[in-house]
C-alpha cells in the first residue's frame, strides 16, 4: 500500500526534474521561463497531474464490481498489466516522447488504485479491528505520496536518473504478484485459500440478511452523506497538491533550491498519516459496537473536525506567505488523513462484507468524477496572487457541506432521544 497505492498525489515533487529533461519543452520556444519551465510546460504537468489523480478514482466502482464478484487477488493479478505499462512509460519518458507523461499518470494510477481498493477490501478479515485497521492501511496509502519527492532528492544528488527509479517501481510488480497469492482469496475452487472474510458480527439472522441488498445500502442516509462528504471536503488537499508547484516557486522567489526542501518536506510530511488515520479509526470505532447512538456521535465528532480543518486548509494558501508553509503543511496531513481515515472506516465498520467492494467503489468513483473540477480552478490562480479566487470556490464548496454535518447531528439527536425514551419504558415497567 505505501510503495504503489497513492504515489500519484505526490508527483508534483518531480516537475523540475521533468523540466531540466526537457519534457514539452518545445511548448516554450517564444514563451519566457521561470524557474527552468514555462507557464505552457507547467500546465502540462499539472494537467498529467490532475488526470492521473482522476483516473486514481474513476475506476473505483468497476475495480469494486470485479472484486465482489471474482475476489481480490484476480483483480489485483490484472492490476500488474497497468503497473508495467505506467512504469515503463516514465522509465521511456524524454523529449520527443512527452505523450508518455500522461500515460504514466494514467496507468500508474489505475494500478494505484486497485492495489488501495483490493487492501481496503481485506479488512474484511477482521471483524471487532475492522475501523482501526481500515484507518491504518488509509494512513499507509496517504503516505506513499513521499515516493517521487525521495526520487527528486536522489535526481538532484545525483544518486539515479528518473528512468533508473522507473524502473526500480516496475519491479515491484513482482510484490504484487506475490501478496495477490499469499494474502489475497478468490473465488474459485483451485488454490483456495483457508481463511475468509468475518462476517460474524455483522448479520444476526439469514432474513434480515436477504433484505439487506446493496440497492438498500446505497440508499441509506449515511451513505449518502459520507460520500458527498469525501469527494467535497477532499477538493482542498487535492487542489493542493496540483496547485503546490507555482505556489511555493512564487513564496520562494524562484529559489529552487529552498523550493525543492519545502516540497521535499510536504509529501514526506504525509507520513504522519501512519499515525493520524489509526487514532480517527479507533475514534469511530470506541464503544460503536454497544449502540447505534455511539455510532453517530463518533461519525458527527470526527466528521466535523474533519470539515473545520479543511475550512482552515482553504484560507491559510490564500495568504502568499513563507509565514504561512509550517502550519500549511501540519493543517493538510491532518485534513487529509482525517477525512479519508473517517470516511474510508465509516464504510467498513457499517455496511456489510457482501458489498464493501461495490460501496468503496463507487465512493471514490464520484470521488474521481468531482476531481476534474480542478481543470477549472487551475485557470483561476494565473496569475499566481489571483490564485485567492480558486479558494473562495472551494471554500463555498466545503462550507455547503455543513449542511449534511447538521443533518448527521439531527439523526444522533434523534437515535439519543429514542434510546432514553426505550431506558425510561423500560424502568417504569418494573
Amino acid at each position: 500500500m505505501n510503495l504503489l497505492g497513492g504515489t500519484i498525489y505526490g508527483f508534483q515533487a518531480i516537475f523540475k526534474v521533468l523540466s531540466r529533461n526537457k519534457i514539452y519543452e518545445n511548448l516554450c520556444s517564444s514563451t519566457p521561463t521561470t524557474a527552468g519551465s514555462c507557464v505552457e510546460q507547467l500546465t502540462q504537468y499539472q494537467n498529467a497531474l490532475t488526470l492521473g489523480i482522476a483516473f486514481f478514482d474513476l475506476p473505483s466502482f468497476f475495480v469494486g464490481i470485479l472484486i465482489d464478484k471474482f475476489g481480490c487477488r484476480f483483480v489485483k493479478l490484472i492490476s500488474i498489466i497497468c503497473h508495467i505499462i505506467g512504469w515503463v512509460s516514465l522509465a521511456l519518458l524524454k523529449p520527443g516522447r512527452d505523450y508518455l507523461l500522461y500515460i504514466h499518470c494514467v496507468f500508474s494510477s489505475l494500478s494505484g488504485i486497485v492495489v488501495v481498493i483490493t487492501t481496503y477490501a481485506s479488512s474484511n478479515y477482521f471483524s471487532t479491528s475492522r475501523a482501526f485497521v481500515a484507518s491504518l492501511l488509509a494512513g499507509a496509502g496517504i503516505s506513499s505520496t513521499m515516493w517521487f519527492s525521495v526520487f527528486q532528492v536522489l535526481i538532484d544528488n545525483g544518486k539515479m536518473e528518473l528512468s533508473h527509479l522507473a524502473y526500480i517501481w516496475l519491479a515491484f510488480g513482482l510484490i504484487m504478484f506475490l501478496t495477490s497469492f499469499l494474502f489475497l482469496d478468490w473465488k474459485y475452487s483451485f488454490l483456495k485459500l483457508p481463511y475468509k472474510f468475518d462476517i460474524h458480527l455483522e448479520v444476526a439472522d439469514e432474513e434480515e440478511s436477504n433484505r439487506n441488498t446493496l440497492w438498500k445500502n446505497l440508499r441509506s442516509p449515511l451513505y449518502i452523506l459520507v460520500v458527498l462528504f469525501l469527494s467535497i471536503v477532499l477538493i482542498p488537499s487535492v487542489f493542493l497538491s496540483v496547485f503546490w508547484e507555482p505556489f511555493i516557486t512564487y513564496i520562494t522567489g524562484d529559489d529552487e533550491s529552498l523550493a525543492n526542501k519545502y516540497t521535499f518536506a510536504y509529501n514526506v510530511s504525509t507520513l504522519s498519516s501512519i499515525i493520524i488515520c489509526p487514532i480517527n479509526g479507533f475514534l469511530l470505532g470506541y464503544n460503536a459496537s454497544k449502540s447505534k447512538t455511539q455510532k453517530f456521535l463518533n461519525v458527527a465528532l470526527v466528521e466535523t473536525g474533519s470539515w473545520l480543518l479543511n475550512i482552515i486548509l482553504c484560507i491559510i494558501p490564500i495568504f502568499l506567505s513563507s509565514n504561512i508553509l509550517i502550519p500549511l503543511l501540519i493543517i493538510n496531513c491532518l485534513s487529509r488523513a482525517t477525512i479519508v481515515a473517517a470516511c474510508q472506516a465509516v464504510i467498513s465498520t457499517f455496511f456489510p462484507s457482501a458489498y464493501i467492494g461495490r460501496l468503496t467503489g463507487i465512493m471514490w468513483t464520484i470521488v474521481g468524477a468531482v476531481t476534474f473540477v480542478q481543470f477549472g480552478l487551475i485557470k483561476l490562480t494565473d496569475p499566481i496572487t489571483a490564485a485567492w479566487r480558486a479558494w473562495l470556490v472551494i471554500i463555498a464548496l466545503v462550507v455547503v457541506m455543513g449542511s449534511h454535518l447538521v443533518q448527521v447531528w439531527i439523526r444522533y439527536f434523534k437515535q439519543r432521544k429514542k434510546d432514553l425514551n426505550g431506558y425510561y419504558l423500560k424502568n417504569t415497567r418494573f
